[in-house]
């Protein structure tokens, strides 16, 4: 240590941070061992219980529950949480070998792991496979190429590939998922607690906006965070119903999300927005959703801003301007693309972020969409105050450098391409309804993207 602190500080902190890289690839190597070394610490119970192949179902759960009670006391467990590592062993060395063979070698954390875990749940072994393929990509792209993807990146491209593959309709899921929706309370210290609701994606998003907007309606005198008005908020609308200072609340006239109309973007496939198909749309900030859902959201939806894009490929062609306002449609059109903060590892969803001149305005750099980003305040002044750099790369990548000279890269979205002049301004007519489209075929048709237009312009 005497010998570091000698050093000059930017070196000194190079070496911290590189003794931080080593520490983590030693956890995630000793996690490995450990799923290792309890699946071989259950073929040896298995075996000293005297239990077979030919063993009765019966016995053999008494002798994973035996292990599994032997191991929470071996580690001063609770034994749900030593059977959910036995689960997790059993299938990292099994079916999911790979993503354990990742995290030996420190290419992916433990929160990673669990998250394959999960998605991949129950799930057929080829879209198992490719749920995991997705999350093991992701991490050799960050080890070749620094590309960064946080957990909620890769979640959020593993439940799109799951839900696109699975054989059993979305529809059908939900509404199988949705029987198990709940209240939850869980005891904090503190006198706290945690209230959860387990319930449809596009409810509990719609109530998170409300809290939102209505946090924001500030009073001079109340010197509450945002978070602290929220959350009180909610609290009396559960106690009592009513705002104390809201009238629409009081008399029960609003809409059925309440006395705030909260916006929600959803993208939705121009023939699932007719009942032509049956393809999943896209709840911003959550992942798929089923059509029938998103044919209901969009129904009540005030207005509408469209984006064409491929019906193949995905990839963006054209920007409508039916809503075209000089810098609202420009705020608008970066929003989309970026979806959220374009810091590494920041998820902050950019409706709630700023826009930013990557190259500085003052030093030349244009108000256009190649020379603007979506960046959350605190980023946003990271940025200019602590010494992060950022340059522009092509296909809309970002590459930021830290202090200390750690390059990392981050991703739009949404990657917008050019169109040619006449592309994707006139959809084809839809097929007659009593003749659809075979699932299986080509579909030579554009995708509707339904947003709110109404955006605030953000600061520059």
């Amino acid at each position: 240590m005497p010998a570091i602190l000698d050093l000059p500080a930017e070196q000194a902190l190079e070496f911290e941070l590189a003794a931080i890289a080593s520490a983590e690839q030693l956890i995630r190597r000793l996690h490995a061992d450990r799923y290792r070394a309890v699946q071989r610490a259950r073929d040896l119970a298995t075996e000293v219980a005297g239990i077979t192949e030919s063993s009765r179902a019966g016995d053999r759960d008494i002798a994973t529950r035996s292990f599994v009670a032997e191991l929470a006391t071996t580690l001063g467990q609770h034994e749900a949480s030593a059977s959910r590592l036995v689960a997790e062993a059993e299938r990292l060395t099994g079916p999911r070998v790979a993503t354990l063979d990742a995290l030996d070698a420190g290419e992916v954390a433990p929160t990673q792991v669990r998250s394959v875990l999960e998605l991949t749940r129950g799930a057929p072994s080829e879209v198992a496979d490719a749920v995991e393929r997705v999350a093991l990509d992701a991490a050799a792209a960050a080890v070749a190429d620094g590309v960064v993807s946080t957990n909620a990146d890769v979640r959020r491209r593993m439940r799109r590939v799951r839900e696109r593959l699975l054989p059993e309709p979305l529809v059908d899921r939900r509404a199988r998922a949705a029987a198990d929706r709940r209240v939850c309370v869980e005891a904090a210290p503190d006198g706290m607690a945690w209230l959860s609701l387990f319930l449809e994606a596009e409810r509990a998003f719609a109530i998170e906006r409300r809290l939102d907007v209505l946090a924001g309606r500030e009073a001079s005198d109340d010197h509450r965070t945002s978070a602290q008005r929220a959350t009180d908020l909610a609290a009396d609308l559960l106690l009592s119903g009513t705002l104390p200072d809201d009238a629409r609340t009081r008399d029960a006239v609003a809409g059925p999300t309440g006395a705030v109309q909260p916006r929600l973007n959803v993208t939705v496939p121009v023939l699932t927005l007719l009942g032509l198909g049956d393809e999943p749309a896209d709840l911003e900030g959550y992942g798929p959703i089923d059509a029938e859902t998103a044919r209901i959201i969009a129904a009540h939806a005030p207005s509408m801003r469209r984006i064409l894009v491929h019906p193949e490929t995905g990839a963006t062609l054209s920007y409508g301007r039916e809503h075209y306002r000089a810098p609202a449609d420009l705020d608008g059109y970066v929003r989309v693309r970026d979806g959220q903060c374009r810091f590494p590892g920041c998820n902050r969803r950019a409706e709630r972020a700023d826009l930013d001149h990557t190259r500085a305005w003052a030093h030349g750099g244009e108000t256009c969409a190649a020379n603007l980003a979506v960046l959350c305040r605190h980023h946003h002044r990271l940025k200019h105050e602590a010494g992060w750099r950022v340059a522009l790369e092509a296909n809309g990548i970002m590459r930021w450098t830290s202090p200390s000279g750690h390059v990392l890269r981050t991703t739009p979205e949404r990657r917008f391409e050019p169109v040619g002049a006449g592309e994707g301004v006139h959809p084809p007519d839809p097929p007659e309804p009593a003749d659809p489209p075979d699932p299986g075929a080509p579909v030579d048709a554009e995708a509707l993207e339904l947003l709110d237009s109404d955006l605030e312009p953000a600061p520059f």
